[in-house]
């Protein structure tokens, strides 16, 4: 996205807030102060309160625009990738080094936005989201991790961990030093922004370097191959198909290689070879509805079998593509089933209908905001729906209002338009800056109005917070896939990127307009911030080296989500005058 842009966003959008009858510009938030509006415009805590309602809303919008176009966008590029016949192009397809590079902006979205729209609105947030985001993505997500993984101890791959801890520190040292005069000058921006290269080209060669080592390589687990870019193909209730399996997780890369598929002939679904089916599952009254689509356990996301119970849409794609939407609690997963028959497809429909009991909901795909009146509508009136997702149907549907109408002619989840990536990737963008621009005003309504919170403290936990929770929910649904080694290696490589990236990019890009004019960055905190980034880490380092070395116990855990509660006392205390903080 052109850097002028956020320029417009933030001295030409007009942006205004109504408050206690008085009309304030978005430009003037930064110098309001109860001694420079009082007469015109009295704080209020009940409105503070309030604005923390919107706020969360913007939370979401951010989560729903990473989920619904900006991670899609970057998927269709990693599986081009996969696809290309170039060996160079298609290690970009790679999941390790897909993750540290293109689905690092899927991750780091938010914050990178939110630190680049703080520059030109003079907010002390930006920094503080980033921050905030360190320490919530180490304790938060490892420890939830670590107590949803099903096996225990949790063994982690020893030379990406290292990579990754060794790339962590040095973040954290070079932030550290960046910040120590209060300024960021346009070199420290510079290289900052460089070790973001470097740590992309030891992603992209660890695969290389392992095989050369033979003392790196792993013991118990043989190397992975190269998987084959081509789609798997299987039988469904005695149907040709092809299947590919596509996870909703903004931490994850998406797609997965999936087995070869085949239908046991007194089932009623897909199951994975070379599983079997029980006895008592197949001769059970309730067969058809406990009896769904099987996978391998490791690999599954809902579990050994994805039942027909969870199965609440069916959506008709063009070429003979059909989606099959399952969703449980806060998981869902897509199977897209390709047909190249047109009377085959048609007779798949109709036994998924006969053996769903009908159940889902069977519709085309409607990328205008059309389709999004269609969901809302059908979501709440649906009595099997559950409650958490009707509770967000309209919140979902404003924000999807918004988004169809501008982006529907590049929607990549019309596979039709899989050639416009780089248009939705864009739009995507676009998006996150503007709600990022949005959140940061908002918590400079909450500030005036409870002046007690200040910006940075905002930033530093309840945006962090906000903007980081999409990933401690990924994580959890990783590790309930037996993949907890993937969700702390993504966390690691987020915090790296988060410095790398988020902090580094918005500066060159500021700087470059400004003729690499000194950054003056309020720090109050963010010392404090960068010293328990850097406390986390070591604490994490001290649990992998004890007994059983480089595994994580359960009860590792509980003690690192504990250790991020006491964070926020301490941060709140230190807010509140409490006591004094723990670094001046």
């Amino acid at each position: 996205m052109p850097s002028s842009m956020f320029m417009v966003i933030s001295r030409s959008l007009p942006v205004r807030f109504w408050a206690r009858g008085c009309l304030i510009q978005s430009a003037d938030f930064g110098a309001l102060g109860p001694e420079v509006t009082r007469g015109t415009m009295e704080p209020s805590m009940v409105v503070g309160c309030l604005w923390f309602i919107v706020i969360a809303f913007m939370f979401f919008a951010q989560h729903h625009v990473c989920d619904a176009y900006f991670v899609p966008a970057i998927n269709v590029f990693v599986g081009k990738m996969k696809k290309s016949s170039n060996t160079w192009l298609q290690r970009w397809g790679d999941e390790a080094v897909a993750g540290a590079t293109i689905c690092a902006l899927g991750c780091n979205g938010p914050e990178m936005f939110t630190n680049l729209i703080s520059l030109y609105t003079g907010s002390d947030a930006g920094i503080g989201v980033v921050v905030g985001s360190e320490i919530f993505n180490l304790l938060i997500i490892v420890g939830l991790t670590i107590s949803a993984a099903p096996v225990v101890p949790l063994a982690l791959e020893r030379v990406p961990f290292a990579r990754d801890c060794f790339f962590y520190a040095l973040s954290i040292a070079l932030l550290y030093w960046a910040l120590l005069d209060h300024a960021i000058e346009s070199f420290e921006a510079w290289v900052l922004l460089g070790a973001a290269l470097v740590y992309v080209c030891c992603v992209y060669f660890t695969g290389d370097l392992i095989i050369a080592i033979p003392a790196l390589r792993p013991t118990t687990v043989a190397l992975e191959e190269p998987a084959s870019p081509s789609k798997k193909k299987g039988k469904m209730h005695g149907i040709e198909v092809s299947v590919e399996e596509i996870l909703h997780a903004r931490m994850a890369d998406a797609h997965k290689d999936q087995q070869q598929w085949n239908v046991d002939p007194t089932a009623h679904g897909i199951y994975a070879e070379p599983q079997q089916i029980p006895a008592e599952q197949k001769e059970s009254k309730g067969a058809r509805q406990s009896i769904g689509f099987q996978f391998d356990v490791k690999d599954s996301m809902l579990g050994a079998v994805l039942k027909y119970k969870d199965l609440q849409e069916v959506v008709l794609m063009e070429m003979g593509v059909i989606n099959l939407e399952f969703y449980h609690n806060l998981q869902h997963i897509t199977l897209r089933l390709t047909v190249e028959d047109p009377d085959q497809r048609d007779q798949l429909l109709n036994n998924i209908k006969e053996y769903s009991l009908g159940r889902p909901w069977v519709h085309g795909y409607d990328a205008t905001i059309v389709g999004a009146w269609q969901h809302l509508r059908h979501t709440l009136g649906a009595t099997e729906m559950p409650l958490i997702q009707k509770l967000v149907a309209v919140p979902e549907f404003l924000i999807d209002s918004v988004l169809r109408l501008t982006l529907f002619p590049v929607d990549v989840k019309d596979i039709t338009k899989e050639s416009r990536w780089p248009l939705c990737f864009a739009g995507a963008m676009f998006w996150l800056a503007i709600f990022s621009f949005f959140m940061l005003e908002i918590a400079n309504q909450i500030h005036y109005n409870i002046p007690a919170l200040p910006n940075s403290f905002l930033g530093i936990t309840v945006c962090a917070i906000g903007t980081s929770f999409p990933n401690a929910v990924a994580s959890v649904l990783m590790a309930q896939q037996n993949k907890p080694a993937a969700a702390i290696a993504n966390a690691l490589g987020s915090n790296v990127q988060n410095v790398f990236l988020a902090m580094a990019l918005p500066w060159v890009i500021y700087q470059l307009q400004h003729g690499g004019k000194p950054i003056n960055q309020n720090v109050a905190g963010i010392n404090e911030g960068v010293l328990w980034m850097c406390g986390t880490l070591i604490l994490v380092i001290f649990f992998v080296l004890l007994p059983p070395f480089c595994k994580l116990s359960y009860a590792y855990g509980p003690i690192l989500v504990s250790v991020y509660v006491a964070y926020l006392v301490v941060t709140s205390g230190e807010t509140f005058g409490w006591w004094p903080p723990l670094v001046k």
